[in-house]
């Protein structure tokens, strides 16, 4: 996540006269795109919005809003009944104490502690949906219970039922305006790898067996042999919980020869991007559903700054990239290592699929957009669903 300072200035007119105070509650502090999402959003509402933000764990979050000037609590809450009990009891205090605004429900589990502790108050939750957890029957509970949901995709709202009938609304997530040198990028890019490297993959996330680094070895051979010199760029530290994994890679990567580096968690990750002739996302679902892709910040970065997108049809991916990028069905890697290898080699098809993402990125993921929209979210829900 980037630290900065609040942005007050993307105001619009009346601001003051519907001003709906909101309490922010946040499942997770880590390093994610629900995160991202938040400190992004926080830091450009206009004064006054922000009551207070309560984060259901501590972590870098936490650490990066404070310093932003934000009021946090923390209460660590743990993902069993008893924990959510707990803290939905320590939440309805702090709503008792300030009855009138809206709770801003970041995640499945804050919608969940955020719903019980409201139970009985006059205290509206608009729960802001990133992934496609739980969906079934705890997802439409939960959303039956909501004044408004926020979906970061068409996608991640279709398993809501009847339940959520009128209160869904699809707010895309957006990212701050990205300045780069795309040849600055690129002199990055080329220092981390071999030399002679003439054509870059780049697949970014961290490793873990769903963002389908693996997809990539059993395509690399083909890449290989049909355009010269290229390698494909992981950009991502290892996951906390799956250093076998991350170490298991490595090994077969060397094992088999495979043109693949890894650059590791990179805080220029962004400039590696617009050094990078695609960004491939082929995502790996399991059969319950984990590692679908909601809304990939990766690819709006990468169409933000000019980079062909391929990946995997799947998930809120086609909402995000729409003709700007190179689509396969899911799990054909036949069809992936086609797509790679024509925007690679075809130097016209890639500066047309660049425009286009610019241009798209720009009309439809703005910030400006987005803070817009869910503030009249808040205002509907503090006027009853009116």
């Amino acid at each position: 996540m980037r630290t900065e300072p609040p942005d007050r200035s993307m105001t619009s007119p009346g601001d003051d006269g519907d001003l709906v105070p909101v309490t922010f509650v946040s499942s997770h502090a880590r390093e994610g795109g629900a995160e991202q999402y938040l400190s992004l959003l926080l830091a450009r509402l206009p004064e006054g919005w922000v009551r207070e933000v309560v984060v259901l764990e501590d972590g870098p979050l936490v650490v990066e809003l404070r310093a932003a000037g934000h009021p946090v609590t923390v209460i660590p809450t743990s993902p069993r009944l008893p924990g959510i009990l707990r803290s939905a009891a320590a939440l309805r205090g702090r709503l008792r104490a300030a009855p009138d605004g809206v709770v801003h429900a970041n995640g499945f589990k804050a919608a969940l502690v955020s719903v019980v502790a409201g139970l009985g108050l006059r205290a509206p939750v608009v729960w802001v949906k990133h992934d496609f957890s739980y969906d079934g029957p705890r997802a439409r509970l939960v959303a039956g219970r909501c004044a408004r949901v926020i979906g970061v995709s068409e996608a991640v709202t279709r398993a809501l039922g009847a339940a959520a009938n009128g209160k869904v609304h699809v707010v895309p997530n957006a990212i701050a305006p990205v300045a780069v040198d795309p040849d600055e990028g690129r002199r990055r890019l080329l220092a981390e790898l071999p030399p002679g490297t003439r054509a870059v993959v780049t697949l970014v996330g961290r490793l873990e067996p769903n963002k389908g680094h693996r997809e990539l070895f059993a395509v690399a051979p083909e890449l290989a042999a049909r355009v010269p010199a290229l390698r494909i760029a992981f950009v991502g530290g290892d996951h906390p919980s799956l250093p076998a994994y991350a170490e298991g890679l490595r090994r077969e990567a060397a094992a088999r020869r495979l043109p693949v580096s890894f650059l590791g968690r990179r805080v220029d990750a962004v400039e590696l991007i617009a050094g990078s002739d695609a960004v491939v996302i082929p995502s790996v679902v399991t059969p319950s559903g984990i590692g679908r892709e909601s809304f990939s910040y990766v690819g709006l970065e990468a169409m933000s700054v000019g980079t062909p997108v391929v990946a995997y049809a799947d998930g809120g991916l086609p909402e995000l990239v729409g003709p700007c990028g190179e689509l396969v069905e899911p799990g054909d890697r036949e069809a992936l290592a086609e797509a790679l290898v024509r925007v690679v080699t075809d130097e016209a098809r890639r500066a047309r699929l660049a425009a286009c993402g610019r241009a798209r990125s720009a009309e439809r993921f703005s910030l400006e957009r987005m803070v817009e929209e869910t503030k009249e979210r808040y205002r509907e829900a503090a006027n009853g669903g009116r």
